[in-house]
């Protein structure tokens, strides 16, 4: 049996969810849009999940949105917020530790004429908070700020970015991914514009992506004669996966705290067993614990994730959207690693019923591959 150690790529689906997924698909068969009783069945479904998911966010109902992905959420939350700014302003702020959705959202953009300005991070991907608060002016159209990195966990300080963007009325969209229902989220509170997230890192389904737009911040349609869910995104919900995606966020917030401290047992674990030479990102104390990014001293990463495919270790080499793109090396570049050691990165992410045999397990494969490598000098 597989040892899974993959999870910021895609977590394990929930047993409940299975079930909520299949007793939706037997009941809310209809289309929502329209107007017999199956379709207004369905509807309701999806009103329900709706207010339950502007609960776990601390927001508007009115402000959620259902797609097919977090990444094309990604990208229909961003260039929603621009077309209805109706400004003269071109500039955007970010970092280049985002998400690929984002990153190559923001290129589509700057070829239409934006500037995209991404504020420097430190060493351990953390943000520049003056480079950024002088960033930001009357002439910046939009903020967008990741909350957790999804190639070794650096958590951004969303709340103070958007409270220094909401002084100068700049929106901020925040892609929150792999923070929810890992860490606190309170998008309310924090003030931000808008918020992504996605069912299938919380043990929810594929193809489905929650997104929120602030109801009190104009936006207009990405695509013109677009009518479902008020205009933000085109063809018939699926409304088995939301209703899936709403019992695995319900269960993964009544979990978080647990779940949290499970992740920084096991982290902690890690970092006590590993191999001499291996490096850890990111800073420990301020970082997720459910993403572990590991430099080796010896083997390209891509090698080592194929070594630990063979010992049925699924491990990465960065977020699986990027793979085949530099996978985590732009974000690794960003952080001031040198391009030979990023080549030896290697990602390891936790979920809830991970152990630590299975991380035995992993630093066993580099143990040996280590002394393999030792002993052929």
């Amino acid at each position: 049996m597989m040892i899974y150690l993959d999870s910021a790529a895609t977590a394990p689906m929930r047993k409940e969810a299975i079930a909520a997924y299949a007793e939706a698909a037997e009941k809310a068969f209809g289309n929502t849009q329209s107007l017999h009783d199956a379709g207004s069945a369905a509807a309701d479904y999806v009103v329900s999940c709706r207010k339950l998911w502007g609960q776990f966010l601390n927001v508007r109902p009115d402000g959620i949105y259902f797609t097919g992905n977090a990444s094309e959420a990604n990208q229909l939350v961003i260039r929603s917020l621009l077309n209805g700014r109706h400004t003269t302003c071109r500039q955007i702020v970010s970092t280049k530790l985002e998400h690929a959705s984002v990153l190559s959202t923001l290129h589509e953009l700057e070829k239409q004429g934006y500037t995209i300005d991404y504020i420097e991070v430190d060493r351990f991907g953390q943000v520049d908070m003056k480079a950024f608060e002088q960033a930001i002016s009357e002439k910046t159209a939009l903020v967008v700020m990741q909350l957790v990195n999804s190639e070794m966990g650096a958590v951004q300080p969303v709340k103070e970015c958007a409270q220094i963007a909401r002084r100068f009325g700049v929106p901020l969209h925040s892609d929150i991914v792999q923070g929810f229902g890992k860490l606190p989220v309170d998008i309310g509170l924090w003030g931000v514009a808008s918020a992504v997230c996605s069912a299938h890192k919380i043990g929810g389904p594929k193809g489905v992506g929650i997104a929120y737009l602030d109801p009190s911040i104009h936006w207009q349609s990405v695509y013109e004669g677009t009518t479902h869910q008020n205009g933000f995104r085109a063809g018939t919900i699926d409304v088995p996966g939301i209703v899936s995606a709403t019992i695995a966020a319900k269960l993964a917030i009544s979990e978080q705290p647990h779940n949290y401290e499970h992740a920084q047992k096991l982290q902690d674990y890690l970092f006590a067993h590993s191999p001499d030479g291996v490096i850890a990102t990111g800073e420990v104390t301020t970082k997720s614990p459910f993403i572990q990014g590991l430099i080796l001293p010896h083997v390209e990463g891509q090698w080592m994730m194929l070594d630990c495919n063979r010992a049925q270790i699924a491990i990465s080499t960065g977020t699986a959207c990027k793979i085949g793109y530099g996978e985590a090396m732009s974000a690794m570049l960003a952080m001031g690693t040198e391009p030979d050691a990023a080549r030896k990165f290697v990602r390891i992410s936790f979920h809830r019923e991970t152990s630590t045999r299975d991380i035995d397990e992993f630093i066993q494969v580099v143990d040996h591959s280590l002394t393999e490598f030792t002993s052929s000098l």
